[in-house]
């Protein structure tokens, strides 16, 4: 699908269709449970954010002024659940295999991919001691590939406040991971 695919789905889904809405959920579905994942520490609150999620974007999606802003604002929804979510669950510990969970792909381990995947584990721990701002914005830059100027908009802030805070993220994860895992990682 591309974005004019998207908008023509979002048109017909503020009209009520239904298919219209099976069609963006079937394709936003997969980043979202990712980003849910990643945000709340665990699968199973992941797959609670990601459902309310779709809920409030079928039930207020006549909200959306612009069809073609329409990621930002899954985004957005995803971005407010979740805060809402981890607000209430705050002393949850969470899952240390939510990367292995959170990607349906599962291939046979060599020990390149092993020590890649052991890398993966210790920067998503490190990722996960982050509070909660620096960990969305981390979230969003690297795992969902967002730019500077979209994380802003999905998150109601300026973009220089993105980049401080990617700065700032990006400086803790550095003392907070080993030396050895810092030089391999997708932040330095």
């Amino acid at each position: 699908m591309n974005d004019k695919t998207d908008e023509l789905l979002v048109a017909q889904m503020k009209h009520g269709d239904q298919y219209a809405f099976s069609q963006i959920y079937e394709k936003y579905r997969p980043s979202v449970f990712r980003t849910a994942c990643l945000i709340s520490g665990n699968t199973q609150d992941g797959e609670d954010i990601t459902q309310e999620t779709f809920v409030k974007v079928f039930t207020h999606c006549t909200e959306l002024k612009s069809d073609a802003m329409f990621r930002y604002w899954l985004f957005k929804i995803l971005n407010r659940t979740a805060w809402t979510f981890i607000n209430r669950k705050k002393t949850e510990v969470p899952d240390e295999n939510i990367l292995d969970k959170a990607d349906a792909n599962c291939n046979p381990l060599t020990e390149e991919l092993f020590l890649k995947k052991e890398r993966q584990t210790q920067v998503y721990q490190a990722v996960m001691q982050l509070d909660y701002k620096l960990r969305l914005v981390v979230i969003l830059y690297y795992y969902n590939e967002l730019t500077t100027k979209q994380i802003a908009k999905v998150t109601d802030c300026y973009e220089g406040t993105v980049k401080s805070r990617l700065f700032t993220a990006r400086k803790r994860l550095r003392q907070l991971l080993p030396e050895e895992t810092v030089k391999n990682s997708f932040f330095t």
